[in-house]
């Protein structure tokens, strides 16, 4: 990895992941709170994305909501909100598909005061999906914080399930093989 951006609301950094796969652009976001900060901010987003043409992922706090039902009360998009959408949209980002819980952020309260948003997420440019396709978010329980961990695997949460076992004739040939079998066949630990 290599910081290509560092302010107090986003952290860019170029990753470079396998050999032969191009390198990408990931920026972890605390997205302002203030409404004249977030436009300011999502112009500033909108020039990065001019000056990088490739494969784009953006995670972390975007402090705004996408659509209506995305805050508990007051299901409306606000102003900082609507500039955040439409800057996603013009640099062309898709919401990564995520599970688990559907609010990210509580503020704690009980009663009508309670506060639930989903403001934590992740997106994606075509570019960074055509290298991910089956990427997604794992929305985790809260613990000290007000917000829900996010945990991003690009491969899809179902790539840590165990696989299936497949045997393989050419394991016969191996001269090795025989041992393999003994050994695990005595060991004292079987799964």
């Amino acid at each position: 990895m290599e910081p290509i951006t560092t302010t107090k609301n986003v952290i860019s950094l170029l990753v470079f992941s396998t050999m032969g796969s191009p390198a990408w652009l990931l920026s972890a976001i605390y997205g302002p709170t203030s409404y004249v900060a977030k436009r300011l901010f999502w112009e500033d987003i909108g020039h990065e994305a001019d000056c990088f043409p490739g494969a784009w992922l953006m995670i972390g706090d975007f402090n705004g909501v996408l659509a209506n039902g995305d805050r508990s009360s007051n299901n409306r998009v606000d102003g900082g909100s609507r500039n955040m959408l439409e800057s996603l949209d013009n640099i062309g980002m898709i919401p990564i598909p995520s599970s688990g819980f559907f609010y990210t952020w509580s503020n704690h309260r009980f009663g009508r005061k309670r506060v639930n948003s989903r403001i934590d997420r992740g997106v994606a440019n075509e570019s960074w999906w055509r290298i991910f396709p089956n990427a997604s978010i794992k929305l985790l329980p809260q613990s000290s914080s007000d917000h829900n961990l996010q945990v991003l695997s690009c491969y899809g949460h179902n790539s840590f399930a165990k696989r299936l076992f497949r045997f393989e004739v050419a394991w016969v040939e191996d001269q090795r093989s025989s041992w393999v079998v003994n050994q695990a066949w005595y060991s004292r630990q079987h799964p």
